[in-house]
């Protein structure tokens, strides 16, 4: 009986020390563990940064005309007022003009010398014919009667197109925005009398600086927002020469839907400031500075190396880099304050596995005990 007890006693010590040794050992090791910090690791991302900036323009008509007669006189006829709609081809206004008066003499006197001359060559004709006059007489004839028949035409063209010039009409479709004249004004040629702007297609006129002017072209597209409302529209022209009065390069583009905008308002403009495509990323967090020069922490077998870089643009989630990096590389995008160059680090997922590990070993130690109790 004594025996059994001695023996039962030295199993139970034999226990409790594997089971100890086997408990405390695992403990010391989550001990080091512990003190590597845990980081998440990320490879680059292909992806598109693009950055916007915003402007100022100025709505304007796509097309404007400013009419203008084309000859002097007396405005006898006003037939529209500054707001109304005309389409092309439209009379807008008709002149009196002492021109008109000299050119329909000039057209009548060679009226008559063209009747003259034809009936001289009539006669001549026929004196011809009989043999009363000779080949040189007839030609002259010929020749007379051809000279006043073109120097008819000349006057009545010109005639015709003075009485043309009496209407003046609209040149192209659109408002007329202004209104310059009234009926008994002497008005003189090439003087403007109103200005008509086509409303059907409106342009925004901005300028932008040499950045943007690198990443902006004809095409592109842009958003023009002017109070609630916002519109779209296309970029149509680039300047190459810097505006000297403004010091940016002038732009313009087209909207392709611009109800409820006024030629002269302001608006404010969406445009491309600079972008990166297909560009190689990383989360910005992921990038630190030490001296101006940018690095990233990668991982490498259980140990962060600082990886210097060379970036481009960024956003508020994603930079470009431009060197120093692989498609391969796995970046470290969380931080620590014990994360150094050559820190020994813990990824994520892997401390889970030890964790797993240690649980299974404890419950197999405690099964052999169970066991070996059980035994005896």
């Amino acid at each position: 009986m004594k025996k059994s007890k001695i023996i039962g006693g030295v199993v139970v010590v034999a226990l409790v020390g594997l089971i100890a040794v086997r408990f405390l050992k695992p403990e010391e090791k989550a001990a080091d563990y512990e003190t590597r910090p845990t980081v998440r690791v990320e490879t680059p991302e292909t992806a598109d940064i693009v950055l916007y900036t915003d402007l100022t323009g100025t709505i304007e008509p796509q097309s404007k005309a400013s009419v203008q007669p084309k000859i002097s006189g007396e405005v006898l006829e006003v037939y529209f007022q500054a707001g109304e709609q005309v389409t092309e081809g439209q009379v807008l206004c008709t002149i009196d003009s002492d021109a008109l008066t000299s050119l329909r003499l000039q057209m009548e006197a060679a009226q008559v010398a063209l009747n003259d001359a034809n009936n001289t060559l009539a006669r001549t004709q026929a004196l011809f014919a009989s043999g009363g006059v000779s080949q040189q007489s007839l030609e002259q004839a010929q020749n007379a009667a051809e000279n006043a028949r073109i120097s008819y035409e000349s006057a009545k063209n010109q005639y015709d197109l003075q009485v043309e010039y009496t209407q003046v009409t609209a040149p192209i479709s659109g408002v007329i925005e202004s209104r310059t004249i009234e009926p008994h004004d002497h008005v003189a040629a090439g003087s403007e009398i109103c200005v008509i702007s086509a409303k059907d297609q409106l342009q925004v006129n901005f300028g932008i600086t040499e950045q943007i002017l690198e990443n902006l072209a004809v095409g592109d597209d842009v958003t023009v927002e002017k109070g609630e409302a916002s519109y779209d529209g296309t970029v149509t022209e680039v300047g190459s020469m810097v505006n000297a009065s403004t010091g940016l390069y002038d732009a313009k583009a087209t909207l392709h839907d611009a109800n409820g905008l006024t030629t002269g308002s302001r608006v404010k403009l969406t445009v491309v400031m600079d972008q990166a495509l297909d560009a190689m990323t990383v989360p910005v967090d992921a990038v630190t500075y030490s001296g101006g020069q940018p690095f990233v922490y990668c991982y490498d077998n259980g140990t962060a190396v600082r990886t210097d870089i060379e970036t481009g643009i960024y956003d508020s989630d994603r930079m470009e880099v431009v060197s120093g990096l692989t498609a391969d590389s796995q970046v470290i995008t969380s931080w620590s304050n014990e994360l150094v160059d050559g820190a020994e680090v813990l990824l994520a997922g892997d401390d889970q596995t030890e964790d797993q590990e240690e649980t299974d070993s404890q419950t197999e130690d405690t099964q052999a005990a169970n066991e070996s109790s059980a035994a005896n």
